[in-house]
């Protein structure tokens, strides 16, 4: 018995109407929801993961609005039912392997029967060509118990801070040059991004590493893992750890290239390809790995065995 995932689903931020971390997280729950068959007011847990918003805004939490957009049981719950709490969680692009450790706790204790994971992201300063550094996407997955099937097992996640400032964000004030214009504030803040030479080779050492030793600690190997799961999350991150762990490619879910280049929503869009290809089913044991700034690794096991 264990987590299983009820559904999951990602889509690129395209189309003619300027994308926003809230809309594309709405639409993203919204249309899991529908895949799974279950309604707003069933999810008992929602987290949103997701870090980078239109305009850099940091409040209110997401989480809370996304809820409040879905209708996923407003208000105080009635005195003995039951309601939904949501909170954000941000731990980059390790963010939804973290809330699935989060999610799959409360599960396992009876606390929640279905949890949701929400991410999104989209490019925070559009003026700023050195912050165009993700693919604008949301995403959205579901958690349930099962006692028929093993689900999520174990968990890890590992930073190296030797590497830390090799990618960098954050925002700094930019005075507004010319005459000052009444109403008009004298400068505003900029997002910064900071991508040093050898991060992404930095990705695929940390992430062998942190696998090699997870493996280890649960008693498998390499050649166990049926199916890699990797987050898109950088380019030249997803062959040098294939080649570095020795995992031929066909034991590796890839991303569909409309997806590519995704931050938070990564490991679901990776974990949808997986499922529609039908290849999550067929593996005993699946492995998850999401790597990013920090440099932070999380890694998830996820088997189809009987308890």
């Amino acid at each position: 018995m264990g987590t299983r995932i009820d559904a999951a689903f990602a889509q690129a931020g395209n189309g003619g109407r300027r994308a926003t971390a809230r809309r594309l997280a709405d639409a993203a729950a919204r249309n899991c929801l529908a895949l799974a068959g279950r309604r707003p007011a069933d999810v008992d847990m929602l987290i949103n993961v997701g870090i980078y918003r239109e305009d850099s805004m940091g409040e209110p939490a997401l989480a809370a609005l996304i809820q409040e957009d879905i209708g996923a049981n407003l208000g105080h719950p009635p005195a003995g039912g039951s309601g939904t709490f949501s909170f954000d969680l941000l731990n980059g692009a390790c963010g939804v392997i973290t809330a699935v450790q989060v999610e799959s706790g409360l599960l396992s204790s009876g606390v929640i029967r279905l949890g949701a994971v929400v991410s999104s992201d989209v490019q925070p300063d559009p003026e700023n060509h050195g912050a165009h550094f993700l693919r604008s996407a949301g995403g959205a997955m579901l958690l349930r118990w099962d006692d028929s099937l093993t689900g999520f097992t174990d968990f890890s996640s590992e930073t190296f801070p030797e590497y830390e400032d090799l990618f960098t964000s954050g925002l700094v004030w930019r005075k507004r040059s010319g005459i000052r214009v009444p109403r008009q504030g004298t400068g505003r803040n900029q997002m910064t991004v900071t991508v040093k030479p050898g991060y992404h080779a930095r990705l695929a050492d940390c992430a062998e590493e942190a696998t090699r030793r997870f493996l280890t600690r649960v008693g498998m190997s390499i050649e166990d893992i049926d199916l890699l799961i990797p987050s898109p999350c950088a380019a030249g991150f997803l062959d040098p750890l294939r080649a570095r762990l020795g995992i031929p490619g066909d034991r590796v879910a890839y991303t569909p290239e409309d997806l590519e280049g995704t931050h938070t929503t990564g490991p679901i869009a990776a974990l949808q390809a997986a499922i529609k290809s039908g290849r999550l089913e067929e593996a005993q044991n699946t492995l998850l790995v999401a790597a990013g700034a920090g440099i932070t690794v999380a890694l998830a096991l996820y088997r189809q065995t009987p308890p």
